[in-house]
């Protein structure tokens, strides 16, 4: 197939819809529109090579570069560092409408499945959501944003879409991405506001019923699928309010609280039932939900904090970071202090933080509000081999943060009283890549030195944590303590125990919001395909 360039002609010029008939009617759509401006650029080329009587040096555009809008990518409004680190609200501003239409009108629709599709993990079908954001038809592009996914306004807000849509968009390079995440956030947030709500009036209510434990982005992607097909579904969790980790976890900054509990309302509507505040092991067993419900899934996530297993790592003054930002996130909601996450002062302090990833940001940024003396990230590889959002490193700088890179920790010093009084670093370099693609940070000798330290937050990373109401009944767990499904015979999320089904970082390790919310879409389904086959 021959891509060739098209100019509207004479004959197109009376069209009502404006657009090329050639180009419409094309059966292998081989024609592409040119701009006026790529094909004064081609003309003038063509001019002085003719005029020489030779080749022109004057280099011509690309094709692709002429067919792609010149508008360069804008996005959502920040508020300044100066004034956002003074407080926890959002730092982003929703789109307006002007702004959302300035966005809509850059994306060039490559494909029915664009790359920004395909590198979504839920496939959501953003060229189409943005196309109706174009009509001006925001209710429409709501109701095709729910049909992939349970949380588009908070998905919007904190996915990663530099590493996933928005890596994939075909402008990346050339005007900068499409702000795909902003217009997702724009849809749900502006349909909700204009009295939009899922319709599930014509669900027809089924027999079964199932259990979710955990209210984090698995749970609810689970019970949001059920609750749809008719499934009456009961959510277990042990904090007061849905969303795991996107509620504790997760500062405001980055997702206002109120975003969740507008959620809480919506799913209650749809004929969730939340029951809250609720351990599994404490105050109900296991086996009580194994024997009362048709199915169970389980989306605890991953609570386990992995270590440095350097000495004085439990030392007063070294600190885990989920405690630290779960603690004062509480705090924010007006909940009561708690023995498990207790509140850390680190106001007038110097407070390092170790890691790399997003949750690292978090902490960084955090502790920028708390009115920290100084705070500095020391991270063991270089700026650009950084596993987080590349837009959190700039607002962390942003915010006054210092960056250490290529310094691994050594020890942690302490005074007489055991007390933290210094984080002993060495200087690293970046060696070869390793099995994983990465490239190894190797110790350089001689360059060892001690940063200084109030706060040392650890921010290495989450691994599965103990669940003891597990035993005995039959579930498989892995060597890094995972729950194990899908094996041969199974469903792909079905555990060994098969009413009893698993997803999100539970089973597949500390990731993604988006994955996680994708796995326990997937769980509702394979749990649909069991209640069929039994029900034939």
């Amino acid at each position: 197939m021959v891509d060739t360039i098209a100019q509207k002609c004479d004959l197109c010029n009376q069209r009502s819809s404006g657009t090329q008939a050639c180009i419409e009617v094309c059966p292998t759509q081989a024609l592409r529109l040119m701009d006026d401006k790529g094909l004064q650029q081609i003309k003038v080329a063509r001019q002085r090579k003719t005029a020489a009587g030779k080749a022109s040096s004057v280099a011509q555009p690309s094709r692709s570069a002429a067919l792609l809008p010149v508008n360069s990518r804008k996005g959502a409004d920040k508020i300044s560092a100066s004034e956002r680190k003074n407080h926890f609200g959002e730092i982003y501003c929703g789109l307006d409408p002007l702004q959302a239409t300035y966005e809509s009108d850059r994306c060039v629709y490559c494909a029915e499945k664009a790359n920004c599709n395909w590198h979504c993990p839920l496939h959501n079908a953003i060229p189409d959501y943005i196309r109706l954001v174009q009509e001006g038809k925001i209710i429409e592009a709501a109701e095709l944003c729910h049909q992939t996914s349970s949380l588009p306004e908070i998905c919007g807000r904190v996915c990663p879409q530099d590493r996933l849509c928005e890596g994939a968009c075909t402008l990346k390079d050339h005007s900068g991405a499409v702000t795909i995440g902003n217009l997702e956030r724009y849809i749900t947030d502006t349909a909700l506001a204009m009295g939009w709500r899922p319709d599930v009036s014509k669900v027809v209510p089924r027999s079964e019923k199932v259990a979710v434990i955990g209210a984090g982005p698995a749970g609810l992607g689970c019970a949001d699928i059920l609750a749809r097909a008719g499934v009456q579904v009961d959510v277990f969790d042990r904090h007061p309010e849905i969303g795991g980790m996107l509620t504790f976890g997760i500062p405001p900054f980055k997702l206002d609280k109120t975003v969740l509990s507008q959620r809480r309302e919506i799913f209650t509507a749809m004929g969730i039932d939340f029951h809250l505040n609720c351990e599994i092991g404490r105050d109900i067993t296991f086996s009580n939900l194994t024997s009362e419900y048709d199915a169970v899934f389980i989306g605890v996530g991953t609570y386990g904090m992995m270590r440095a297993d350097l000495p004085h790592e439990d030392a007063p003054g070294v600190i885990q970071a989920l405690p630290f930002l779960t603690a004062h996130t509480r705090q924010l909601m007006g909940l009561p202090e708690s023995e498990e996450y207790p509140l850390t002062d680190v106001e007038g302090k110097r407070v390092v933080v170790l890691g790399g990833g997003d949750t690292t940001m978090d902490c960084l940024r955090t502790s920028i509000r708390l009115n920290a003396a100084s705070v500095t990230c020391a991270y063991r590889r270089d700026e650009v081999s950084m596993p987080g959002s590349r837009k959190e490193v700039v607002n962390a700088r942003e915010e006054g943060v210092e960056f250490q890179f290529n310094v691994q920790p050594q020890y942690i010093a302490c005074d007489e009283d055991g007390r933290l009084t210094a984080v002993g670093l060495i200087r690293t370099a970046m060696g070869e890549p390793g099995p994983d693609g990465r490239r190894r940070p190797r110790p350089v000798a001689g360059s060892e030195f001690e940063l200084p330290a109030d706060v040392l937050i650890m921010a290495f990373g989450f691994q599965a944590h103990a669940m003891p109401w597990l035993q005995g009944s039959g579930i498989k767990l892995d060597k890094w303590g995972l729950i194990q499904t899908g094996d041969v015979g199974y469903l792909p999320t079905q555990t060994h125990l098969k009413k009893v089904f698993a997803g999100g970082d539970a089973v597949h390790g500390a990731d993604l919001v988006v994955t996680a919310m994708a796995a326990g879409r997937q769980a509702a389904r394979d749990m649909l395909t069991l209640f069929d086959t039994k029900a034939s």
